[in-house]
């Protein structure tokens, strides 16, 4: 095991450009991260084989969760009442084929047709606010409107989104391992707020059905039961925090990957409604807003080259799958005539493929086309620069902008 050559997202090249080391671990067997505490996937026949086999790679460890990081996190939680009930991403088996055809039924295509005038007027509002002599996109328009929807999907619109927001940003901290005590005692003490609100809210719709996500799971859908009280708060709240990260990186890497690449702005802006569809397809590839998610192996097996024990945790990297060039050829190039882009693992594969993919897919086109459309003349600042965030499993393409970072005239 070469304990050199280690994966740590939070700092340093890791987290500014992945892709060097991405590639690097491509031409080595599967590799231990001392950072991480578990084994890097990186090749996407590798991923693919641990995507298609939950009884040797189990999501248990999927994520993080938010109890069992001290005595006073948990200390912490217990007084909020924040429910241990596991996330649906972290379930194998029955519970989650049972869970997973209940929210299924939730993220219809009624449902994703039913957003898409709410889609529409906020984007349109957003873009049109956006001052000419400079904006910030992830602040000023994909972030509010990734918000706006998600929040309206679920069922939260009646709330304050900034609270709900924070709380949303709480359940974030209390999955990273890497984060403070102080930060995981603060973030538990939010989600004790956050339980609070959930449960006056499942109460006020068991007694009064809306047509919303939190309805549909509390009293089923579909011809299936609703869930018990505690699978809605963790269903919720993963949602939440998935439904809104990856698609406001989604939106913002779209549009900064195609202010990047001129031959590629001057084809999408000839025909924006036949070419931002093949845009965002290539880029969930080429600028994946999904690191990966954890697995836990239940039986000793080999991967890639790699004896892996029993009990042992694989970190599953989706970006560099992604830029896999046996999968993909010349994979450092953004193509939008790529036939196989569609192949991407930004949302996922196989038993776990994520649920709302199709409004997030709904989100990004009609978000792109309507900026694009109200702003032909966008660009991006002179000398502009973007950072990125410190971020263990969800985006490391979270584009964090300081200052004005476009021109929107």
């Amino acid at each position: 095991m070469d304990s050199a050559f280690d994966f740590n997202p939070m700092k340093g090249r890791d987290r500014e450009n992945p892709f060097a080391f991405y590639a690097e671990a491509r031409e080595r067997p599967v590799a231990f991260s001392p950072s991480i505490g578990a084994f890097m996937v990186s090749r996407y026949a590798d991923l693919q084989t641990v995507l298609a086999d939950p009884a040797t790679y189990s999501s248990r460890a999927a994520l993080p969760t938010s109890y069992g990081a001290s005595p006073e996190v948990d200390e912490a939680l217990r007084r909020g009442k924040v429910p241990e009930t596991p996330m649906v991403v972290n379930d194998d088996g029955p519970d989650h084929a049972w869970t997973r055809r209940v929210l299924d039924a939730a993220f219809t295509a009624t449902r994703v047709r039913s957003l898409l005038p709410t889609m529409r007027v906020r984007a349109a509002e957003l873009a049109a606010n956006l001052s000419p002599d400079g904006a910030d996109l992830v602040a000023e328009y994909a972030a509010p409107f990734v918000r706006t929807i998600v929040d309206a999907a679920l069922g939260l619109s009646d709330a304050d989104p900034a609270q709900i927001q924070t709380w949303s940003d709480a359940q974030v901290v209390s999955f990273n391992p890497l984060a403070s005590l102080e930060a995981r005692v603060e973030a538990a003490h939010q989600l004790g707020e956050y339980t609070t609100y959930l449960q006056t809210l499942i109460d006020e719709r068991r007694r009064h059905r809306r047509d919303d996500m939190v309805s549909d799971l509390i009293h089923g859908s579909d011809g299936l039961p609703g869930l018990s009280d505690d699978r809605v708060h963790s269903i919720i709240r993963g949602v939440r925090v998935a439904g809104f990260d990856t698609t406001r990186d989604a939106i913002t890497m779209v549009v900064l990957t195609l202010l990047q690449h001129p031959e590629a702005h001057a084809r999408v802006m000839a025909d924006p409604a036949h070419n931002v569809a093949r845009l965002m397809q290539e880029v969930l590839r080429w600028e994946a807003p999904h690191r990966g998610l954890f697995r836990l192996v239940t039986r000793d097996t080999q991967l890639g080259g790699t004896d892996l024990p029993a009990g042992s945790v694989l970190l599953l990297l989706f970006g560099s799958g992604n830029r896999d060039e046996k999968m993909f050829p010349d994979p450092d190039r953004l193509d939008l005539d790529r036939a196989n882009a569609h192949k991407h693992l930004a949302f996922g594969s196989g038993l776990h493929v994520c649920p709302g993919e199709p409004v997030a897919r709904a989100e990004i086109r009609v978000a792109v086309e309507t900026l694009l459309t109200a702003r032909p003349g966008l660009h991006l600042a002179p000398e502009y620069t973007p950072s990125y965030i410190a971020s263990y499993f969800v985006a490391w393409s979270a584009w964090m902008s300081s200052g004005k970072p476009h021109r929107a005239d």
